[in-house]
Protein backbone atom coordinates (compact mmCIF):
# COMPACT_ATOMS: atom_id res chain seq x y z
CA UNK A 1 0.00 0.00 0.00
CA UNK A 2 1.38 3.74 -1.00
CA UNK A 3 1.00 5.65 2.08
CA UNK A 4 2.42 8.81 0.39
CA UNK A 5 0.26 9.04 -2.60
CA UNK A 6 -0.72 12.01 -3.20
CA UNK A 7 -3.68 13.87 -3.46
CA UNK A 8 -4.14 14.69 -7.82
CA UNK A 9 -3.98 18.81 -8.63
CA UNK A 10 -7.50 20.12 -8.91
CA UNK A 11 -8.48 21.95 -11.89
CA UNK A 12 -10.39 24.92 -12.15
CA UNK A 13 -13.77 25.76 -14.03
CA UNK A 14 -16.01 29.21 -14.37
CA UNK A 15 -19.25 29.47 -15.10
CA UNK A 16 -20.77 32.04 -17.12
CA UNK A 17 -24.07 32.84 -17.86
CA UNK A 18 -25.01 34.09 -21.77
CA UNK A 19 -28.88 33.45 -21.55
CA UNK A 20 -31.27 36.13 -21.84
CA UNK A 21 -31.26 39.05 -19.38
CA UNK A 22 -32.69 38.80 -15.98
CA UNK A 23 -32.46 34.59 -16.73
CA UNK A 24 -30.81 33.83 -13.09
CA UNK A 25 -29.67 30.47 -12.52
CA UNK A 26 -28.70 28.16 -9.95
CA UNK A 27 -26.35 25.52 -10.59
CA UNK A 28 -26.07 21.54 -9.68
CA UNK A 29 -22.83 19.73 -9.52
CA UNK A 30 -23.59 16.21 -9.11
CA UNK A 31 -27.60 16.80 -7.83
CA UNK A 32 -25.43 19.18 -4.69
CA UNK A 33 -25.99 23.09 -5.06
CA UNK A 34 -22.62 24.43 -6.21
CA UNK A 35 -23.99 28.38 -7.38
CA UNK A 36 -26.96 30.36 -6.90
CA UNK A 37 -28.16 33.04 -8.22
CA UNK A 38 -25.74 33.71 -11.45
CA UNK A 39 -27.18 36.45 -13.66
CA UNK A 40 -26.85 37.06 -17.55
CA UNK A 41 -23.66 38.00 -18.10
CA UNK A 42 -22.06 37.61 -14.82
CA UNK A 43 -19.12 35.04 -14.65
CA UNK A 44 -18.26 33.37 -11.59
CA UNK A 45 -14.67 32.64 -9.68
CA UNK A 46 -12.76 30.14 -10.29
CA UNK A 47 -14.25 26.71 -9.09
CA UNK A 48 -11.75 23.56 -8.04
CA UNK A 49 -12.61 20.64 -8.49
CA UNK A 50 -10.55 17.59 -8.89
CA UNK A 51 -10.80 15.70 -12.43
CA UNK A 52 -13.58 13.80 -13.34
CA UNK A 53 -16.85 12.74 -14.88
CA UNK A 54 -19.41 15.40 -13.59
CA UNK A 55 -23.47 15.96 -13.94
CA UNK A 56 -24.18 19.21 -14.34
CA UNK A 57 -27.74 20.55 -13.47
CA UNK A 58 -28.94 24.27 -14.22
CA UNK A 59 -32.58 25.31 -12.96
CA UNK A 60 -34.09 28.93 -13.03
CA UNK A 61 -33.85 31.03 -10.10
CA UNK A 62 -36.32 30.99 -7.56
CA UNK A 63 -38.92 28.61 -10.12
CA UNK A 64 -36.67 25.76 -10.22
CA UNK A 65 -37.38 24.60 -13.74
CA UNK A 66 -34.44 22.50 -15.08
CA UNK A 67 -32.95 24.23 -18.31
CA UNK A 68 -30.29 21.65 -18.44
CA UNK A 69 -29.02 18.13 -17.44
CA UNK A 70 -25.72 17.06 -18.90
CA UNK A 71 -22.71 14.95 -17.99
CA UNK A 72 -19.13 16.89 -18.95
CA UNK A 73 -15.80 15.19 -18.83
CA UNK A 74 -13.91 17.87 -16.39
CA UNK A 75 -10.04 17.27 -17.54
CA UNK A 76 -8.23 20.54 -17.37
CA UNK A 77 -9.08 24.53 -16.27
CA UNK A 78 -12.16 25.15 -18.42
CA UNK A 79 -14.76 28.01 -18.93
CA UNK A 80 -18.20 26.30 -18.79
CA UNK A 81 -20.90 28.57 -20.86
CA UNK A 82 -24.20 28.34 -19.96
CA UNK A 83 -25.95 29.62 -23.41
CA UNK A 84 -28.84 28.54 -25.87
CA UNK A 85 -28.12 26.43 -29.14
CA UNK A 86 -30.91 25.37 -31.17
CA UNK A 87 -33.36 26.62 -28.92
CA UNK A 88 -32.32 24.92 -25.54
CA UNK A 89 -30.09 25.10 -23.02
CA UNK A 90 -26.63 23.76 -23.28
CA UNK A 91 -23.02 23.92 -21.95
CA UNK A 92 -20.77 24.45 -23.53
CA UNK A 93 -16.50 23.62 -22.34
CA UNK A 94 -14.34 25.59 -24.24
CA UNK A 95 -10.99 24.41 -22.72
CA UNK A 96 -11.18 22.06 -26.13
CA UNK A 97 -10.63 25.76 -27.98
CA UNK A 98 -8.05 26.92 -25.84
CA UNK A 99 -5.75 24.06 -25.73
CA UNK A 100 -5.57 24.21 -30.14
CA UNK A 101 -6.00 27.91 -30.14
CA UNK A 102 -3.28 29.58 -32.83
CA UNK A 103 -2.75 33.19 -32.85
CA UNK A 104 -4.81 35.74 -34.81
CA UNK A 105 -2.72 37.83 -36.67
CA UNK A 106 0.25 39.20 -35.13
CA UNK A 107 -0.91 41.68 -32.12
CA UNK A 108 1.58 44.33 -31.41
CA UNK A 109 1.89 47.07 -28.18
CA UNK A 110 4.07 49.46 -29.55
CA UNK A 111 6.84 48.01 -32.01
CA UNK A 112 7.28 44.27 -29.74
CA UNK A 113 5.48 41.44 -31.88
CA UNK A 114 4.06 38.70 -29.58
CA UNK A 115 5.76 34.94 -30.07
CA UNK A 116 4.15 32.84 -32.64
CA UNK A 117 2.20 29.23 -30.65
CA UNK A 118 3.83 29.39 -27.50
CA UNK A 119 1.93 26.93 -24.99
CA UNK A 120 -1.10 28.93 -22.84
CA UNK A 121 0.13 28.05 -19.14
CA UNK A 122 3.63 29.08 -20.26
CA UNK A 123 2.46 32.19 -21.34
CA UNK A 124 0.84 33.07 -17.90
CA UNK A 125 3.58 31.71 -16.25
CA UNK A 126 6.01 33.89 -17.64
CA UNK A 127 5.20 37.18 -16.55
CA UNK A 128 8.46 40.14 -16.51
CA UNK A 129 8.85 41.47 -13.07
CA UNK A 130 7.30 44.29 -12.10
CA UNK A 131 4.87 43.78 -15.52
CA UNK A 132 1.38 42.49 -16.52
CA UNK A 133 -0.09 39.92 -18.84
CA UNK A 134 -3.26 40.19 -20.67
CA UNK A 135 -5.33 38.18 -23.56
CA UNK A 136 -8.92 38.76 -24.87
CA UNK A 137 -11.15 35.95 -25.74
CA UNK A 138 -14.40 36.95 -27.71
CA UNK A 139 -17.36 35.05 -26.79
CA UNK A 140 -19.54 37.39 -28.80
CA UNK A 141 -22.17 35.36 -31.13
CA UNK A 142 -22.53 38.03 -33.54
CA UNK A 143 -19.41 40.02 -33.19
CA UNK A 144 -17.52 40.80 -36.46
CA UNK A 145 -13.72 40.06 -35.35
CA UNK A 146 -12.63 42.37 -32.87
CA UNK A 147 -9.40 44.87 -32.25
CA UNK A 148 -8.65 45.64 -28.88
CA UNK A 149 -6.72 49.29 -29.05
CA UNK A 150 -5.80 52.34 -27.29
CA UNK A 151 -7.63 55.70 -27.81
CA UNK A 152 -4.52 56.65 -29.81
CA UNK A 153 -5.08 53.19 -32.22
CA UNK A 154 -2.54 51.14 -30.99
CA UNK A 155 -3.93 47.36 -31.52
CA UNK A 156 -2.99 45.47 -28.92
CA UNK A 157 -4.95 42.12 -30.24
CA UNK A 158 -5.64 42.31 -33.71
CA UNK A 159 -8.60 40.33 -35.92
CA UNK A 160 -9.87 38.09 -33.13
CA UNK A 161 -12.87 36.34 -34.48
CA UNK A 162 -15.73 34.52 -32.10
CA UNK A 163 -14.21 31.92 -29.95
CA UNK A 164 -10.97 32.51 -30.11
CA UNK A 165 -8.79 33.14 -27.33
CA UNK A 166 -5.26 35.41 -28.24
CA UNK A 167 -1.87 34.88 -26.55
CA UNK A 168 -0.86 36.44 -23.22
CA UNK A 169 0.93 40.13 -24.25
CA UNK A 170 3.22 42.25 -21.69
CA UNK A 171 1.76 45.50 -20.61
CA UNK A 172 3.32 47.94 -18.05
CA UNK A 173 1.15 47.77 -14.80
CA UNK A 174 -0.71 51.12 -14.42
CA UNK A 175 -4.00 52.59 -15.45
CA UNK A 176 -5.11 51.89 -19.06
CA UNK A 177 -7.50 52.71 -21.36
CA UNK A 178 -8.86 50.31 -24.16
CA UNK A 179 -11.21 50.05 -26.70
CA UNK A 180 -12.72 46.81 -28.60
CA UNK A 181 -13.05 48.38 -32.37
CA UNK A 182 -14.61 45.89 -35.62
CA UNK A 183 -11.03 44.72 -37.02
CA UNK A 184 -9.55 46.63 -39.30
CA UNK A 185 -11.14 49.90 -39.04
CA UNK A 186 -11.98 53.10 -36.33
CA UNK A 187 -15.42 51.96 -35.92
CA UNK A 188 -15.34 51.78 -31.55
CA UNK A 189 -17.82 48.94 -30.70
CA UNK A 190 -16.88 49.46 -27.09
CA UNK A 191 -14.61 51.73 -24.64
CA UNK A 192 -13.07 50.19 -21.99
CA UNK A 193 -12.02 53.03 -19.17
CA UNK A 194 -9.52 52.69 -16.50
CA UNK A 195 -8.33 49.22 -16.77
CA UNK A 196 -5.93 48.79 -13.71
CA UNK A 197 -3.13 46.28 -14.35
CA UNK A 198 -1.25 45.65 -11.12
CA UNK A 199 2.22 44.52 -11.16
CA UNK A 200 2.41 40.50 -11.93
CA UNK A 201 -1.39 40.29 -12.23
CA UNK A 202 -2.47 38.24 -15.30
CA UNK A 203 -5.71 39.37 -16.53
CA UNK A 204 -8.27 37.88 -19.35
CA UNK A 205 -11.16 40.38 -21.29
CA UNK A 206 -14.04 38.44 -22.07
CA UNK A 207 -16.12 40.01 -24.57
CA UNK A 208 -19.73 38.74 -24.09
CA UNK A 209 -23.59 39.63 -25.06
CA UNK A 210 -24.68 40.23 -28.68
CA UNK A 211 -23.94 43.61 -30.34
CA UNK A 212 -27.34 45.87 -30.89
CA UNK A 213 -29.13 42.80 -28.74
CA UNK A 214 -29.93 41.74 -26.08
CA UNK A 215 -27.88 40.22 -23.25
CA UNK A 216 -25.86 43.36 -24.29
CA UNK A 217 -22.79 43.93 -25.38
CA UNK A 218 -20.09 44.09 -22.88
CA UNK A 219 -17.22 42.85 -21.11
CA UNK A 220 -15.68 40.95 -17.82
CA UNK A 221 -12.09 41.12 -16.63
CA UNK A 222 -11.13 38.42 -14.43
CA UNK A 223 -7.85 37.37 -12.83
CA UNK A 224 -6.39 34.33 -14.19
CA UNK A 225 -3.80 33.64 -11.45
CA UNK A 226 -5.44 30.83 -9.58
Amino acid sequence: MDYYQQTPRPVYVRFVNELMPMQMVDIFINDTPALRGLMAGQMTQPIPMPMGNYNFKVYQTNTNQLLVNQNLQIERNSLIRIMMEANRVVLKVSDEMMDQMMPYGMPMYGQMPMPQCPQMNQMRDTIVSGQSRLRFINLSPNAPSLDITTPQGIVLFRSVPYRAVTEYLNLASGVHNLEIRESGTDRVLLAIPNVVLNPNEVKTIYAIGLIGGSPMFEIIILDDRI
